[in-house]
């Protein structure tokens, strides 16, 4: 089991930012949470923000030592966490989830969840990772051009946001063990893939095409099948989903 040591801060810039200011300053553990109540800059993937009403929503982020062999690839990380994610809105009633690559959460095709890992390298050697989670929880209203939902909008219930963040710890520290097979966790996050086996647009280093999303087919590839009935394995790194 993950040895978790929960901070809960009342405000801060980003859970993620600031476990790397701790891991900067050596004060981190691993099984590290910090869990911000309300973040002033919240990060999403790449350039974007995750905009999130103080006090409503869960924010928080756990900091994996790289001397533990919890999984044999980074994207072992990003499938267990959005299994995890997945799994603990089951648990509260919310139904229709589905994971939209590569880090969003929906439900009912609207945006529930969010996920940002981010690995810390002393050269090539992974020193750790921070896996970085917002929930939607008990907000009830959000931007216009926000395609987004929450736990209390579906369930017309209030949540304890204490009790959704120890459901998430104890999930997916069971998954951690439970999906070093690999062959097992790539199973399971198939058949959660948003908008599998539908025809949809993609760029593979930048040149677009279409055709359908079958899943991811191991560390490093998907498996794509071509308007023309060919089966492609591109790199994950190579592909960029048109939703």
């Amino acid at each position: 089991m993950i040895p978790y040591k929960i901070i809960k801060i009342n405000a801060i810039d980003s859970s993620n930012n600031e476990i790397k200011r701790l891991y900067n300053k050596k004060h981190h553990s691993n099984g590290l949470v910090i869990w911000a109540k309300n973040q002033t800059q919240g990060r999403g993937q790449g350039s974007k923000s995750w905009l999130s009403q103080p006090n409503k929503n869960l924010t928080f982020s756990i900091f994996l030592s790289g001397e533990n062999s919890y999984f044999s690839s980074p994207l072992c990380l990003n499938l267990i966490a959005s299994l995890s994610v997945k799994k603990v809105l089951a648990c509260f009633g919310i139904k229709n989830i589905s994971i939209k690559w590569p880090n969003d959460i929906l439900s009912d095709d609207k945006k529930i969840s969010g996920i940002l890992i981010e690995n810390l390298f002393k050269g090539k050697k992974l020193m750790g990772s921070i896996v970085g989670v917002g929930i939607n929880v008990n907000q009830i209203t959000f931007p216009e051009n926000y395609n987004a939902i929450s736990m209390k909008i579906i369930m017309k219930n209030i949540f304890s946001l204490k009790k959704v963040l120890h459901k998430f710890l104890d999930i997916f520290s069971h998954n951690i063990i439970l999906y070093k097979d690999f062959d097992l966790l790539l199973k399971e996050f198939n058949k959660s893939f948003y908008r599998k086996n539908e025809l949809l647009e993609y760029k593979i280093k930048g040149n677009s095409k279409r055709g359908k999303i079958i899943g991811l087919y191991d560390y490093e590839r998907f498996h794509v099948l071509n308007l023309n009935g060919v089966k492609e394995t591109p790199k994950i790194t190579d592909i960029k989903i048109i939703y």
